[in-house]
C-alpha cells in the first residue's frame, strides 16, 4: 500500500501526483516518504486524508499558518506550524482540513506493521500507538535531520542505495516509537560487538554489493541477529553504521583505481557502485575534500 501512498496522498491534498520513495523494511511492512510542495493557492484547498491502520508524520520545511482542521468530524484548534516542526496523525481517525497557504512538507507514512516489528525486536508489548500532535506541533530535530537525509531518495532514487534508505527508515521508525509511543528506549543497555565470523560475513556481503543494493534484513539474517542488534553490534565493532562503512570502502577502492589505473572517471564510478559519474564526483568530493580528477592529478 505504501508503494502508491505518495500518489494517493498528493491526490488527497489537491495534487495530481507527488514524488515518493518506497523503503522496504519487510516484505509485509512498508515505510514511505513523500515530498509535498506547492505555492500559495488561489483558492482554499479542501483535503481529506484516507483512513488506514497507520500513522502519518508531517515535517514542515516551510511554516504554515493555522488552518481549519477536523478529526472524525470534530473541529480541532490548530496552531500555526513553524518551519522545522512536525505533526503526527493517527490515520485510524478521519482527517479533513482547509489549506490556504503555500506548503513544503515531508510526509512519512508509517503502517502499524512497521511499529509491530520494532516492538518485536525490542521485546515490547504490542501495539505501539503514536501520540497525535496535530493540536501541538513537535519541535523534533531528529525527524527533520532524518527527513532531509531521505529527501534525495524521493527525487533521485537511482542515486540512493537500498542499504542507506533501509537504515534511515529504520532509524526514523525507531525514533518515533521510542519518543511518541509506548516503546521505551533502552538507555544504557549495551551489547557486545560482532563475533569474528559475523564481522567477516557482514563485510563480505557488503563488498559483494558495492552499490548498497542489500537490505539490513539480509545482513542481520546472515549474522543470525535482529536488525536492531546487528546495527548496534556492527557499530560497536567498526565504529560506524554499515552504510557508512561501505561508503568509505567504495571511496578507498576508487582512490586505488585512480592511482593505479588509467580508467576513466565514468568507468571507475561504475566499478565502485555509483549510479553515474556525477554522483561519484559529488560523493568523492564530499569525503575526500577534492574532486576525483584533482585527486588523480595530484598523485600522478
Amino acid at each position: 500500500m505504501a508503494g502508491v501512498y505518495g500518489k494517493r496522498l498528493g491526490e488527497s491534498v489537491g495534487l495530481k501526483s507527488a514524488p515518493a520513495a518506497r523503503m522496504q523494511l519487510l516484505q509485509t511492512a512498508e515505510f514511505a516518504t513523500t515530498h509535498l510542495f506547492w505555492d500559495e493557492p488561489e483558492t482554499e484547498v479542501a483535503t481529506r486524508i484516507p483512513m488506514e491502520d497507520a500513522f502519518l508524520v508531517f515535517h514542515q520545511r516551510r511554516g504554515i499558518p493555522a488552518n481549519s482542521w477536523w478529526v472524525d468530524g470534530r473541529a480541532i484548534e490548530m496552531k500555526p506550524v513553524s518551519r522545522g516542526q512536525s505533526l503526527i496523525l493517527n490515520l485510524n481517525e478521519e482527517h479533513r482540513s482547509a489549506v490556504r497557504s503555500a506548503v513544503d512538507t515531508l510526509a512519512f507514512y508509517v503502517p502499524r506493521l512497521s511499529l509491530d516489528r520494532i516492538a518485536d525486536e525490542q521485546g515490547i508489548r504490542r501495539p505501539i500507538i503514536l501520540r497525535s500532535t496535530y493540536g501541538n506541533p513537535a519541535d523534533d530535530p531528529v525527524i527533520g535531520h532524518l527527513g532531509e537525509c531521505l529527501l534525495p531518495a524521493v527525487h533521485r532514487p537511482e542515486q540512493t542505495n537500498r542499504l542507506f534508505t533501509d537504515y534511515a527508515s529504520l532509524a526514523m521508525i525507531t525514533h518515533l516509537a521510542t519518543t511518541y509511543g509506548d516503546c521505551p528506549a533502552r538507555a544504557g543497555h549495551r551489547r557486545g560487538g560482532l563475533a569474528a565470523w559475523q564481522e567477516r560475513r557482514a563485510k563480505e556481503l557488503l563488498m559483494a554489493h558495492l552499490d548498497g543494493n542489500i537490505l539490513l534484513e539480509e545482513l542481520a539474517g546472515e549474522c543470525r541477529l535482529s536488525r536492531s542488534h546487528f546495527i548496534r553490534a556492527f557499530r560497536t565493532t567498526t565504529g560506524m553504521p554499515p552504510h557508512r562503512w561501505l561508503l568509505e570502502r567504495r571511496i578507498e577502492l576508487a582512490q586505488d583505481l585512480l592511482r593505479t589505473s588509467t580508467q576513466s572517471l565514468e568507468a571507475i564510478a561504475f566499478r565502485c557502485g555509483f549510479a553515474d559519474q556525477s554522483h561519484f564526483t559529488r560523493t568523492f568530493s564530499k569525503l575526500a575534500g577534492i574532486s576525483p580528477g584533482e585527486w588523480r592529478r595530484q598523485r600522478s
